[in-house]
């Protein structure tokens, strides 16, 4: 009888004494069609949405993480705000409260712009 293949990880937790990364897009001050809601984010002709290339630069430079941090009034200063080629990398792979590098990334509207910011502990030190 054979034994069936194990999946192993490894987790790395990097404490980083009170810094986290908001990740944020500014809410649209238009109200999107339904059928732009379907379109891609890019296709959208908005002024602070960096181009595809540059959001698929900053998801391979990005770990994988847990989101599950709820933005709180009170973080201040210790809180960074994500550029915007990294929000958009991390909601278009956003699985629940999981942020999965590898994943197909869904850049339609309705996916990128329904989600709220959260914060995660940050994995950079020093900024």
């Amino acid at each position: 009888m054979s034994v069936p293949p194990r999946t192993t990880f490894e987790s790395v937790v990097r404490l980083v004494a009170g810094q986290f990364t908001l990740f944020q897009l500014k809410p649209l001050k238009i109200k999107l069609t339904k059928s732009q809601l379907a379109r891609p984010v890019f296709a959208l002709g908005l002024h602070d949405i960096p181009p595809l290339e540059e959001v698929e630069k900053a998801s391979l430079a990005l770990p994988a993480f847990l989101i599950g941090v709820k933005v709180e009034e009170g973080i201040g200063k210790s809180c960074h705000l994500a550029d915007a080629a990294s929000t958009l990398a991390v909601l278009s792979r956003r699985v629940g409260e999981i942020y999965v590098r590898s994943r197909q990334p869904d850049y339609s509207a309705q996916h990128i712009f329904s989600q709220r910011p959260f914060t995660v502990e940050s994995w950079e030190a020093g900024t």
